[in-house]
């Protein structure tokens, strides 16, 4: 549920270490810090993302409370129209320092501070037929001292992801970098990858799985549209030189760090945008 806020004065907010907003792609330790397979490249900063229609688009909020103080967490929109969902991010199996187990949970998001991040995946839906406009959205946190915002402007752009069943698969393992489960599902398309059945729900790793499949959806339908394929075109987005050698390269860090695949997904966002 998406509370919008009418009429409503923030207190002007504080430097923003205590909410910080990273792709899906940057996971964080108990101390809010980037996992260390997670690090590399440049975080990009989320000012102005741009939103395919039809579509998810997961980011993950990064909140410091104060210790012993109760803090809640606002997301709102203006004007509305996004189907925003939250969810709180639990460790992903015992003893475990990432934190991607899914327990969704209603805004405002409260709680009381225990000396550790809380994370949160913001999974933003942007219908069919919105209007190709600008939409502010915004998070507001209160620590349990003070408010801290996170606004954004969202451009929805042109490009509809057409309707698709999500297949369920395989995702990589908690421990390896956040972006090798975007790379397996990738192979699938650019390799011809056999998908395997299966795989835990309930993870943000099975999300992202479910965001490259949208993806992928994209490139099918701009290839019917085109007549041509962009294998290339996504691989060269990626890195490599082509397809073939995309699939071929043994997988390695990229110097883009885990958000290389992000590249990916801007490439497609403009292609289908120019219909």
């Amino acid at each position: 549920m998406v509370v919008f806020l009418l009429g409503l004065l923030w207190p002007l907010s504080a430097p923003a270490q205590n909410l910080q907003l990273y792709s899906e792609f940057r996971r964080v330790d108990a101390k809010g810090a980037i996992l260390r397979q997670d690090l590399g490249g440049t975080p990009r900063e989320i000012l102005s993302p741009g939103f395919a229609r039809n579509a998810w688009h997961s980011m993950r909020l990064v909140l410091r409370p104060v210790k012993g103080k109760w803090y809640t967490l606002w997301v709102t929109q203006n004007p509305p129209g996004l189907n925003v969902k939250l969810y709180r991010e639990l460790a992903a199996a015992p003893n475990s320092a990432v934190r991607d187990r899914l327990e969704q949970v209603r805004t405002p998001v409260q709680g009381q501070g225990t000396g550790e991040a809380e994370t949160i995946w913001l999974d933003v839906f942007v219908p069919a037929f919105a209007e190709v406009k600008r939409v502010r959205l915004e998070a507001q946190f209160h620590d349990g001292d003070q408010w801290f915002t996170y606004p954004m402007e969202v451009r929805i752009l042109a490009a509809i992801v057409p309707r698709f069943r999500p297949a369920g698969g395989p995702i990589a393992k908690w421990e390896k970098p956040s972006d090798e489960t975007a790379r397996q599902t990738l192979r699938e398309y650019l390799c011809g990858d056999r998908a395997m059945p299966g795989g835990p729900r309930g993870m943000g790793r099975a999300l992202t799985r479910r965001n490259v499949q949208q993806d992928i959806a994209l490139a099918r339908a701009i290839e019917a549209k085109r007549g041509v394929t962009v294998k290339d075109s996504m691989a060269r987005a990626a890195g490599a030189e082509s397809a073939a050698a995309w699939c071929s390269a043994p997988p390695g860090a990229s110097p883009y760090g885990p958000e290389w695949y992000l590249r990916v997904r801007d490439f497609l966002y403009r292609e289908g945008s120019r219909w």
